[in-house]
């Protein structure tokens, strides 16, 4: 598949890879030639055109071109239609295979077997769930060294020998392939085994969801493999063939027909035959979209995608649940208040990003730095009522070492506050501007006068304020 952008005109008109034009081009060159050399003879009076009065008639080409633009645009429709169809299952079943993958990672979580037990079940579901979308990949495109595996090493080789395909297998005259059939029994297989070990002790309904998942995402490749097994239809794939054919020799006859000049009939020729080739070329690279050329869907991709996706899922990490401050309310009213600081998420990252070098809450270092004083205070005035000499004397608060790491992250904030501070007021300042001149433009369409108003803080020098808007009096 090529990835292009239609913004600019230039770029994509000269677009030659992937292009159906260079081929329509290649087809309608000799038919120019053709046509050049017969209009030749035909000036030069050693050619006649007045027996072929009924074919180069008007009317007759005008119905064979209806019919033959009829045949090729619902050809093409049946192509681009076939087309949505593969992508949408391709797409569907590797979705649904994810949704499935996770939700049994998840339950594995849940479980209260031993570690290494929830490790060995959820390596196999990973590796087996990359081996069937793999399996299933090379099903439609009839290419098997594409599509990378996970770790298929930690597999027993001769436990992996139904997977060998005989020779000719998977191809149009022996479509007969049972790879993904043995996976998908092992991934069935492996589940009832977690469910008798008491590992997936989840309600069965629960469990049920992922069944239907694995279940949905295979009906969606055999939806692809229908499309993939059966071509266009013949008779329609041959009748369009035959009018296109026909209609590269009677445009040349044609052409000279009803112009007068070499290049008007050379022009008017290349372009009718390069626009009726070039709609049965795209129909023909519709119509089968999975394989080798260029524009075939990425099944290659795909996997790759699929294999990320389920590599994420196979990660620790990304089973840990985001913490919340100890500091947070989850009431109702700071929830809707909180929803009005549109912040996005990258906004929020870029804030707080610098956080995670931190090694404690600032409540916990407060808390500490209390702790750590009244302890001090309490041993000094032991010692001053032991010994009765003077008031008692308090540490000096340069020589905490909590005082030092509170100083440290006083600096660290108030560096944050300084920041944010800045980007406001810079918002601040643009969106007075902008004000600003729209306060201008709406006096001069409405004829009033504004009046810059005194300073303030939310109204800068030279800003317009809506209290400073006075009609000016008519003359």
């Amino acid at each position: 598949m090529i990835l292009y952008d239609n913004k600019s005109i230039v770029s994509l008109s000269c677009k030659c890879h992937g292009s159906v034009f260079p081929k329509a081009t290649l087809i309608a060159l000799p038919f120019v030639v053709t046509v050049i050399v017969l209009k030749a003879l035909v000036q030069a009076e050693q050619l006649s055109l007045d027996d072929l009065d009924l074919i180069t008639d008007g009317s007759v080409y005008g119905a064979f071109s209806l019919v033959l633009s009829f045949t090729l645009v619902f050809r093409c429709q049946q192509a681009y239609q076939r087309y949505i169809e593969s992508a949408k299952a391709m797409h569907t079943m590797s979705a649904e295979w994810i949704d499935a993958c996770g939700s049994l990672l998840s339950f594995s979580k849940a479980s209260k077997k031993p570690e290494r037990e929830k490790q060995q079940f959820e390596g196999v579901m990973v590796r087996l769930f990359c081996l069937m979308h793999a399996c299933a990949m090379e099903d439609l495109c009839n290419k098997g060294d594409h599509f990378t595996l996970l770790d298929m090493e930690a597999f027993v080789p001769e436990d992996l020998s139904l997977l060998e395909q005989p020779a000719g297998a998977n191809t149009m005259e022996n479509p007969t392939s049972m790879q993904i059939q043995y996976v998908f029994i092992w991934i069935k297989y492996l589940i009832v085994q977690g469910i008798n070990s008491g590992l997936l002790d989840i309600p069965p309904p629960i469990l049920t969801r992922a069944y239907q998942e694995i279940g949905a995402g295979m009906a969606e490749f055999h939806n692809a493999q229908m499309i993939s097994m059966w071509p266009f239809p013949f008779p329609y794939a041959q009748l369009s063939l035959f009018l296109s054919v026909l209609h590269l020799f009677l445009s040349p006859i044609i052409m000279v027909k009803y112009t007068t000049s070499f290049w008007g009939a050379a022009l008017l020729t290349y372009i009718s035959i390069v626009c009726v080739m070039s709609l049965n070329i795209i129909g023909v690279e519709l119509e089968n979209p999975f394989g080798e050329d260029t524009n075939d869907l990425p099944a290659a991709e795909t996997h790759e995608q699929f294999r990320h996706h389920i590599l994420l899922l196979a990660d620790p990490s990304a089973w840990r649940i985001p913490r919340t401050k100890e500091t947070a309310s989850f009431e109702f009213e700071t929830l809707r208040n909180a929803s009005g600081r549109r912040v996005s998420l990258k906004q929020h990252l870029n804030n707080t990003g610098h956080l995670d070098a931190w090694s404690k809450d600032p409540k916990d270092i407060k808390d500490t730095k209390d702790t750590k004083d009244t302890t001090d205070m309490k041993a000094i005035d032991t010692d001053h009522r032991e010994t009765n000499q003077g008031p008692p004397q308090l540490p000096s608060p340069q020589h905490s070492p909590s005082h030092v790491q509170l100083q440290d992250l006083n600096a660290k904030q108030t560096e944050i506050l300084e920041r944010w501070l800045s980007r406001q007021s810079t918002m601040l300042e643009t969106f007075l501007t902008r004000q600003q001149a729209f306060m201008e433009q709406m006096a001069r369409t409405r004829n009033v006068e504004v009046r810059p108003s005194g300073p303030s803080v939310f109204t800068p020098e030279g800003c317009c304020s809506i209290s400073a808007v006075r009609p000016r009096p008519l003359a």
